[in-house]
């Protein structure tokens, strides 16, 4: 190879990009593992959870998950790997009318989530951390 200088920088690059590459890759996907686990909770903290398979995407094993977040609906793609922390769930056909997406962007997700949790914390605060059932519902919220 010492004839080929810019050959053995060339693989020097490519290899110290490609471990950049593997770094960013496991970053991205700790990231995704964290939201799923918080989705997670989310999912056994409200009423009427379901999960389905994922018509939208052409990889094998992606789910959604349906949340009913008040009156509205919330919705996240699960990865294969992130499947494990939603056994939980109710697991329902495609065809189920739980598992229709209303058509939320991302952005009015995040709007109604905003939402929910500002009537949540007005309803039920600190103040009733010991008085929540074994289903969750928090026995302040559901006597208002």
């Amino acid at each position: 190879m010492a004839q080929y200088p810019n050959h053995t920088r060339l693989a020097r690059t490519l290899l110290d990009q490609q471990g950049q590459i593997n770094d960013l890759t496991k970053e991205r996907d700790g990231a995704y593992r964290e939201r799923a686990h918080l989705v997670a909770l989310l999912a056994a903290l409200t009423d009427g959870a379901v999960i389905s398979y994922a018509r939208d995407i052409e990889e094998p094993g992606w789910q959604i998950v349906y949340l009913k977040l008040g009156s509205h609906q919330a919705s996240w793609h699960i990865s294969p790997r992130d499947a494990d922390l939603f056994a939980h769930v109710e697991r329902v056909d495609v065809e189920d009318p739980r598992a229709q997406w209303d058509g939320h962007t991302t952005e009015a997700k995040y709007e109604r989530i905003v939402a929910w949790t500002t009537d949540l914390a007005g309803q039920c605060g600190p103040a009733c951390s010991e008085m929540h059932t074994e289903t969750g519902r928090c026995v302040i919220a559901r006597n208002r």
